[in-house]
């Protein structure tokens, strides 16, 4: 049986890719939950960031460092949202000249600057972004691939989901959305507005396990939908079946 690991945003990210790959190749696999995984460690933190730096760590040693994992992992998944293109001034900050003094001292993941929101980077600057949902997706795909040294024919997939893992429950329920992949904050917005979402109980509008988990099983009776409605779901799915020859 092959072994995937996954290095994702959170635990309901993590859900989400287990159960669609399970679901769209039809086979049995090992899930290894490498970040934010407290199993492997939690220096690094939860959230972009902490994809972020896991990716860091890794540059240049990951097919090493796949290996040496018991079991080794034959294939690797990496999840951010594009949301972090969307709203997050320090994923920018090392790509674009800017007048700021800090850009040369501070760690633009731990920026003091832009946590008292004084970040003199645009959202998003044109010239690497121009801020639709797919150049978003290239923009952070090609950060990944920068930090983590990929090669080729490396067995890593980057998903970058718009603007959210929860974009593809909307696709899911949603019958008079047809795009939504242009959705802001589609959890707060759409799905945690009321305390329930078509029957499933939001408890404190929180992603909670057993709710998000019926979510995602709408999710899987629905892919083909899904993946009509969001680009990135179908580019995740012949992905993951290119890798596996599928």
């Amino acid at each position: 049986m092959k072994t995937i690991g996954i290095v994702c945003e959170g635990n309901r990210d993590y859900d989400m890719i287990a159960e669609t790959i399970l679901h769209f190749t039809g086979q049995e696999f090992k899930f290894r939950w490498l970040q934010p995984n407290p199993e492997f460690g939690t220096e690094f933190g939860a959230g972009w960031k902490g994809v972020w730096r896991w990716c860091a760590t890794k540059s240049g040693i990951l097919d090493n460092y796949l290996k040496g994992i018991t079991p080794a992992v034959d294939l690797l998944i990496v999840q951010m949202d594009a949301d972090v293109a969307r709203s997050e001034h320090e994923a920018y900050c090392s790509k674009v000249p800017i007048d700021c003094a800090g850009q040369a001292t501070e760690d633009p993941l731990n920026c003091g600057i832009a946590k008292k929101s004084r970040c003199s980077q645009p959202l998003p600057p044109n010239s690497v972004c121009d801020g639709n949902p797919q150049s978003r997706v290239d923009y952070l795909s090609g950060v990944i691939s920068e930090l983590l040294v990929l090669q080729e024919d490396s067995p890593v997939v980057i998903t970058i989901p718009c603007d959210s893992t929860d974009t593809w429950i909307i696709a899911a329920f949603e019958n008079d959305i047809q795009n939504p992949e242009v959705l802001e904050s589609p959890w707060d917005n759409v799905i945690a507005r009321k305390k329930d979402y078509y029957g499933i109980r939001i408890p404190g509008k929180r992603k909670a396990k057993q709710p998000y988990l019926a979510m995602i099983e709408q999710v899987c009776e629905n892919w083909e939908t899904v993946k009509k409605k969001c680009p990135q779901a179908l580019a995740f799915e012949l992905s993951v079946q290119r890798i596996f020859d599928l």
